[in-house]
């Protein structure tokens, strides 16, 4: 029997980040015909793995941290990350050409799994429904990946007609052209739709691979940023009348620690990292290096009640003051593991990110029951983080979507969402002159700078005769 050759691209900040090969026009290093790398269900299964473990959730979250206001520069950053850190983005950055072929790279591996299962004979009725739930799996993460291009190279202007990146529904050595995102975002939502109900039927869930409610989030997620309100509500509620419950104060640190049962959790799905130097730009120290580039910003730890809120406890470790006389808030949202620092669990999805989605979402239909559904919300989450918090309501929409994005901020720190955050709702990224050190030359982005979207790859472009750039770049 034959197996197909994994080979795992975990992405290292400075690695594989700064390879210069083209992704999508030229052959793929470990491409082998799916009629000899997968033989039997088994082979599916273990393709599937492979799938995942070339994923890189720390490469969106760190184009958020790094693009935005959540952290700072510590003065023990010798330049790491600061290219990003001071937006200077430009087609041939590593970290562009990084987030660019982790995605298709992941994706071409997922395409050659999905291609495979109608060619492998399942041995009984056990294999048939394997088969069939690794399709859903490959399929919603197909969806997801796709959608995180999306977020990091197109413009959100919804505008059928323009340009969104290739949508690869097949294993394509080639020169692609980019899609339009019409045709796009019905691509996205076929394959959301039908991992839904192949995931459902399955009747399985396991927060460590693509499931069900990670489907159902998902389609929430792409909702909210394509200004589909109901759509979004009714997904998010799908996933919040699950049964999954969110995490209270007395477990939240087992959670980012990744203590917790998976029906203790309200995590949907999560990446396992291997190691402390798993795609890092350590923003929290690694085994064996005590050095930290980044702290959190001042401004992001102020809007937290750091005496009540316990996710100021869980995220952040107040190291006093720094070498400047600052203050400096380590992040620890990563480190919970005893005796392993930097190696917890990426949590991809959770269950209050459907919260935030649903008060969200109410609060852009408007109206006053809308506008208490959406306070509803938000206070349900804050009373498992704050004992007895003060009650949120919203007298408009405005003051709703102020407060709920500022919520966003606090739950979702390092997730991934906060600049995409300020993309969507055409707002700047700005930074207080407390969190501008020595070696910071941004000092934010305008609403409408160029730089919210960003380049495609310089090699890409080289490589590929339909390849059509951004703008500005």
């Amino acid at each position: 029997m034959k197996s197909i050759k994994v080979i795992i691209s975990t992405i290292f900040f400075a690695g594989l980040l700064t390879s210069c090969e083209d992704y999508l026009a030229t052959t793929p290093y470990d491409s082998i015909d799916a009629t000899a790398a997968f033989q039997t269900v088994q082979d599916l299964s273990d393709g599937a793995n492979g799938v995942y473990g070339s994923i890189s959730g720390q490469n969106i979250y760190e184009i958020n941290a790094l693009m935005t206001d959540e952290l700072r520069r510590a003065p023990t950053n010798t330049g790491q990350g600061m290219q990003v850190f001071n937006h200077d983005i430009i087609p041939s950055e590593g970290t562009v050409s990084g987030a660019w072929s982790n995605v298709y790279i992941t994706l071409d591996r997922l395409n050659r799994v999905l291609e495979a299962i109608d060619l492998v004979a399942a041995g009984n009725a056990e294999e048939e429904a394997l088969k069939e739930r690794i399709r859903g799996e490959m399929l919603g993460v197909r969806a997801y990946l796709h959608f995180d291009a999306y977020r990091i190279f197109v413009d959100f202007d919804l505008n059928d007609s323009g340009l969104a990146v290739p949508y690869m529904s097949a294993s394509n050595v080639g020169s692609p052209a980019r899609d339009n995102k019409g045709d796009y975002h019905t691509l996205l939502m076929a394959d959301i739709d039908e991992s839904i109900n192949l995931l459902e039927s399955s009747g399985f869930f396991n927060f460590n691979q693509f499931n069900y409610l990670a489907a159902q989030g998902l389609k929430a997620r792409v909702a909210l940023y394509l200004g589909e309100w109901q759509m979004a509500i009714d997904a998010a509620s799908e996933v919040i009348n699950s049964g999954v419950s969110l995490t209270g104060r007395d477990s939240y640190q087992g959670l980012w620690s990744d203590a917790l049962e998976q029906s203790e959790s309200e995590v949907l799905f999560k990446l396992p990292r291997l190691t402390s130097s798993d795609g890092t730009v350590q923003i929290t120290e690694r085994t064996g290096n005590e050095d930290i580039f980044f702290y959190a910003s001042n401004t992001l730890a102020e809007i937290y009640d750091q005496n009540n809120d316990i996710r100021f406890d869980v995220f952040f470790k107040d190291d006093g003051v720094d070498s400047n006389d600052r203050p400096a808030i380590r992040v620890y949202k990563y480190n919970q593991r005893a005796g392993q620092k930097n190696t917890a669990d990426i949590k991809m999805m959770r269950l209050s990110e459907m919260y935030l989605i649903r008060a969200e979402a109410y609060a852009r239909l408007g109206g006053a029951s809308n506008l208490t559904n959406a306070a509803a919300d938000v206070n349900e989450l804050r009373s498992d983080r704050i004992p007895n918090p003060a009650p949120v309501s919203y007298g408009t929409t405005d003051a709703a979507i102020s407060n709920i994005l500022e919520e966003r901020r606090r739950e979702l720190f390092l997730e991934g969402h906060r600049f995409f955050d300020l993309k969507r709702n055409n707002l700047p990224v700005e930074r207080a002159a407390e969190d501008i050190d020595g070696g910071t030359t941004s000092t934010g982005l305008a609403a409408d700078d160029h730089r919210f979207v960003w380049p495609i790859p310089q090699s890409e472009m080289f490589a590929n005769e339909n390849m059509v750039q951004n703008p500005d770049y």
